[in-house]
């Protein structure tokens, strides 16, 4: 690439590593050093060299091959380190997940805090100087729509106390989701089989469990945390094995026969599992995602931009065209199955459509569907929102949030896809990462739509997975990030919420 020219004092006495980058100091008989960097970037090798002045007498070339090779021991060491880093997060949250998560804040909290601790020596070899100031932006925004609610609430069920929480845990959540980015070639090998050793586990010691034959009872010594058996338990382990399930064939499929062989036994064995607990959500999102897989595998993304997009955003128009036609229950009279969970769930949406209709532009609040009342028959027996929230993720912001939260919520997922659409153009495991995109979308359209610990952890580890799969050490895909313009409509439109909500509380309530 170039030739830096002489420098006067500039010792070449040792072998130093820094991130990717390799400095190599190569001395020669006489007065100076040659110093190599081995540099690689973009699919190429760059060599940068330069003459250094040597300091003490010349080494043999025996002592500089010793050098080198310990480096290479010390770089190979701390490259396995951090790979097993990353499985140790997976493995410690999915033995979370299949003995102890119960909805319980406390417990989960926890986890986030073991994840986070397994999770921050990697950070350390992540670099930010070309997304920090996006994900900056996007968070202040964040703060800016939900911090302005309570500070200005339309409503009296807005809550400051739930903001604080459900901050902190975004957060850390963030820091473990940075901490996956950006595998290097270790990692996705141990991943890729660790992830599908996992996986498999975990479907066949629940198969089991459901046969009762006490595996949780036989590995309480491994956790200091209550076992859970309960109906949510068993539909929070239905998500994550789905989840899991298609992170582990992104790292499988179109490798090799073997690896695809792998994949489909993977596949097989974890929607067997799905099928026995009493998860309808996740089944269905099996077979919504299954479908997308082989969609995929058959029109590939790459020049399909516009029919990509319209796939991932149709979760969230369908919920918008549902506050648009609501009630929708008696239009689907004829065609609905008299199955109560769906019935419920149509009552529900029914009756946030008609209280975002109230509060359009703004909405209630930020967790203003925790305390909310529900008035006797509108929603079943329910007396409130089951769980607090609205059980669509759209929906909640709409109703948090009303127009502000539903644009808040689009830009994100539009920015989401346009990265993926442009790091998987070229990627051939493509189709299980946009089946992986798409169960969680359609999981996240039907349930957990509230800041509990657990539900934050679910969203997490999705992510994680998401970014891990996706992710290549050293290959630029995300350049539009480092440009101004997303973070200036970010930005804007942060300040444009909280103007709304100050005028409106300070100028416009009760009148």
């Amino acid at each position: 690439m170039g030739i830096i020219p002489y420098r006067k004092n500039v010792p070449a006495t040792r072998t130093r590593t820094r991130g990717d980058e390799c400095c190599v100091p190569l001395r020669v008989p006489g007065q100076y050093a040659i110093q190599v960097h081995v540099v690689p970037g973009n699919g190429k090798i760059f060599i940068l060299w330069y003459l250094t002045r040597l300091e003490c007498s010349p080494v043999t070339p025996q002592r500089v091959k010793v050098g080198v090779g310990r480096m290479l021991e010390d770089s190979l060491c701390k490259r396995f380190i951090q790979a097993s880093l990353a499985l140790a997060v997976f493995l410690v949250f999915t033995g979370y997940v299949f003995l102890n998560a119960r909805l319980n804040d406390t417990a989960g909290d926890m986890v986030l805090l073991i994840l986070l601790f397994l999770a921050l020596p990697r950070l350390s070899a992540t670099r930010f100087d070309r997304t920090g100031t996006f994900f900056i932006a996007l968070f202040w925004a964040f703060l800016a729509l939900t911090l302005a609610s309570v500070l200005f609430p339309p409503s009296p069920f807005a809550k400051l106390n739930w903001l604080l929480i459900a901050l902190y845990r975004l957060v850390f959540s963030s820091i473990i989701v940075f901490a996956l980015c950006n595998l290097s070639a270790l990692d996705r090998v141990l991943l890729r089989w660790g992830l599908a050793a996992l996986c498999l586990l975990l479907a066949v010691l629940y198969i089991c469990e459901q046969q009762g034959l006490g595996i949780q009872e036989s590995l309480e010594r491994f956790t200091p945390l209550r076992l859970d058996q309960s109906p949510w338990h068993d539909k929070n382990y239905a998500f994550w094995q789905l989840l899991l399930m298609w992170g582990s064939i992104s790292l499988l499929w179109q490798r090799s026969p073997f690896c695809n062989i792998a994949a489909l036994v993977v596949l097989f064995v974890s929607v067997t599992a799905i099928f026995v607990s009493t998860s309808e959500s996740s089944q269905l999102a099996v077979a919504i995602s299954t479908v997308v897989f082989l969609f995929a595998n058959g029109v590939r993304s790459k020049g399909h931009y516009a029919l990509y997009y319209c796939l991932v955003v149709s979760l969230v128009l369908i919920p918008v065209l549902w506050v648009c036609l609501a009630p929708v229950k008696p239009l689907l009279a004829d065609i609905l199955p008299q199955i109560k969970a769906i019935t419920n769930r149509v009552e529900l949406y029914d009756y946030t459509a008609s209280l975002i209709r109230k509060e359009l532009v703004l909405g209630y609040g930020f967790g203003s569907t925790l305390f909310m009342p529900i008035p006797k028959g509108a929603v079943g027996w329910q007396h409130c929102f089951p769980g607090g929230h609205t059980h669509n993720l759209v929906l909640q912001f709409f109703i948090d949030h009303g127009l502000l939260g539903l644009v808040f919520l689009s830009a994100v997922l539009s920015f989401f896809f346009h990265h993926l659409y442009h790091t998987l153009e070229d990627n051939p495991q493509a189709p299980a990462i946009w089946a992986l995109l798409m169960a969680g979308l359609v999981l996240f359209s039907l349930s957990y739509a509230i800041w509990n610990a657990d539900i934050v952890l679910m969203y997490c580890m999705w992510l994680a997975l998401i970014f891990a799969v996706s992710s290549r050490h050293g290959r630029p895909a995300a350049d539009w990030l480092s440009s101004s313009r997303p973070s200036l409509m970010l930005i804007l439109l942060g300040i444009t919420a909280f103007a709304c909500y100050s005028v409106d509380y300070l100028f416009l309530a009760g009148k």
